[in-house]
């Protein structure tokens, strides 16, 4: 009677619960041996280093300049007259017309500010500044060019510091050794996990991760923190440096 109010047999109801009774068995062994597999697995993370010294291949020197005056006109030209000398003085030490860039003039009318006090003297009423900027791979030439910045004042040009005025140098070449010292990153970091396979007792076995890690352009003096600040770029002679992080399989 039970089973007809039920419309299951129970003949089918033993077999479909012995089923799952078998399926929820099974599976949980394998999900525990998947765990048992998981924990018995046994790696080393290890890190290669590899520096490489370059040289600078790009170099960029901006001369900033400003000219006062009573009246925008006169400011204005005298601005010119630096102009001309700064770009002379380019020319002179052997750069190029395309290797020469006249930066944007700006204008200060300093009677338009609200001083606590008085303004300043009329014949400095208008503050008027622009710049030429140096952009050449001659990074030799614009270093010495910048030992000779001395000679612009002499020739009353009236530098300002608005503009970095120390070159930056640049190594733009990094494609071309980034797979060599990438390979040899890895070996160093095989190199590692090898010592210490073996001081284990261990195989070494193949890769589990990497990390190729970020390449860092510094000077050649730097501590090997730098950022690629004024310090960094201020050095023709550069040091490459990589880090990788790498993951190796321990076979007992």
């Amino acid at each position: 009677m039970a089973q007809e109010k039920s419309g299951v047999p129970l003949t089918a109801a033993l077999v479909m619960g012995a089923l799952i009774g078998l399926g929820a068995a099974t599976g949980g062994y394998f999900i525990s041996n998947g765990f048992y597999r998981a924990r018995s697995e046994r790696y080393v993370t290890v890190k290669g280093l590899v520096e490489r010294d370059v040289r600078a291949d790009l170099a960029l020197w901006t001369i900033s300049y400003s000219a006062v005056g009573p009246d925008l006109a006169t400011a204005s030209r005298e601005l010119a007259q630096e102009t001309r000398i700064a770009a002379d003085f380019a020319r002179a030490h052997g750069f190029s017309a395309g290797e020469i860039e006249m930066l944007p003039t700006t204008v200060n009318d300093t009677w338009a500010i609200q001083y606590p006090t008085a303004h300043p003297a009329a014949d400095q009423r208008f503050i008027v500044k622009g710049g030429v900027r140096i952009r050449t791979t001659k990074v030799d030439a614009l270093r010495t060019a910048s030992e000779d910045s001395s000679a612009l004042v002499n020739a009353g040009v009236a530098l300002v510091d608005n503009y970095p005025q120390a070159p930056q140098y640049f190594f733009t070449h990094l494609n071309d050794i980034r797979p060599t010292m990438l390979a040899q990153a890895t070996l160093s970091a095989r190199r590692v996990a090898e010592q210490f396979a073996g001081d284990s007792h261990s195989r070494l076995g193949p890769i589990r991760r990497a990390n190729q890690g970020v390449f860092q352009i510094t000077g050649r003096d730097s501590s090997g923190e730098g950022d690629g600040g004024a310090a960094d770029q201020g050095s023709i002679e550069k040091k490459v440096r990589l880090v990788t992080t790498v993951e190796y399989y321990l076979i007992d």
